[in-house]
């Protein structure tokens, strides 16, 4: 069985920054949940060949014009971060791809948890998840939590946790029983189909019972999961969830990463009107 997750073990959080309207909305919330961790942030001058060829035919010094792009955005996080008198660990600018980048710093820097903000479409509310947020989400092997636009991001009193049955969600539910306790929070599990390991079940129960946190369950095996989860969504505060789940394609997740993140996940991302934190292995 995988170590249980519990608050006190995320405690080195990575902020990678850039010219985001999000980013103080952010390090407001993220900084309210975790007053007590190290914050890291990093700022990554894209130079992947997609990039250069865009920009390089308007000007010539695209790299000097987005590292001081990248500086700014990091101090202005810096003293976003210092208002809220959390401790600081590195902050840097680095060149490369972005999402193998700060995947790498991560894993150099013992970071445990990442969080990731992206902007809506241009000129309208909609929101599309990007390439960097998500090939983040589909290698990163610790937990995201990803912040949008249309984001609720407020006090924590109800924690939603969808969950497919897998073991990367028994972890994920197991951290929404902890989050629960510390928030003096309830939880609602929203599992897909009948349960089927009803141990696993009699595990949460308890750990929510020990830690004195009310923990509901709904058997869900209707159509329109997305349309449910959306919905659920409306209720609660914050959603904690696995990005692994059963089923054949996922297995290959190490060979192709993009099959760790399903169509349902991507769009439940995408229309979620809630913070999300996903559970990788």
């Amino acid at each position: 069985m995988e170590d249980i997750l519990d608050l006190g073990k995320i405690n080195r959080i990575l902020i990678p920054t850039n010219k985001n309207p999000l980013m103080e909305k952010s390090i407001d919330y993220i900084t309210n949940i975790f007053p007590d961790a190290t914050y890291y942030t990093i700022g990554v001058v894209d130079i992947s060949g997609e990039a250069i060829m865009l920009y390089t035919s308007y000007s010539s010094d695209y790299l000097d014009i987005m590292e001081s792009l990248e500086k700014d955005a990091i101090n202005e996080a810096v003293e976003l971060l210092k208002k809220k008198n959390v401790k600081m660990g590195d902050s840097c600018i680095a060149k490369g791809f972005p999402a193998k980048t700060i995947l790498d710093y991560s894993k150099k820097n013992n970071i445990n948890l990442i969080v990731l903000t992206t902007s809506s479409k241009l000129g309208t509310e909609g929101f599309k998840l990007g390439s960097t947020v998500k090939r983040i989400i589909e290698k990163s092997k610790i937990p995201t939590l990803l912040i949008t636009p249309v984001s609720k991001c407020g006090k924590i009193e109800k924690v939603f946790n969808p969950s497919s049955g897998s073991k990367y969600s028994f972890r994920a539910s197991m951290l929404s029983i902890s989050f629960a306790k510390h928030f003096n929070a309830s939880v609602k599990m929203l599992h897909f189909g009948k349960i089927k390991n009803q141990n696993l079940i009699n595990t949460l129960e308890n750990y929510a019972q020990s830690l004195g946190v009310k923990f509901e369950i709904e058997e869900y095996e209707g159509n329109y999961l997305l349309k449910k989860i959306v919905d659920e969504t409306e209720k609660y505060d914050i959603m904690i969830a696995s990005r692994g789940r059963k089923g054949f394609s996922y297995k290959f997740r190490y060979f192709s990463p993009e099959l760790a993140l399903g169509k349902l996940e991507k769009e439940v991302i995408e229309l979620s009107k809630i913070p999300i934190m996903l559970i990788n292995e």
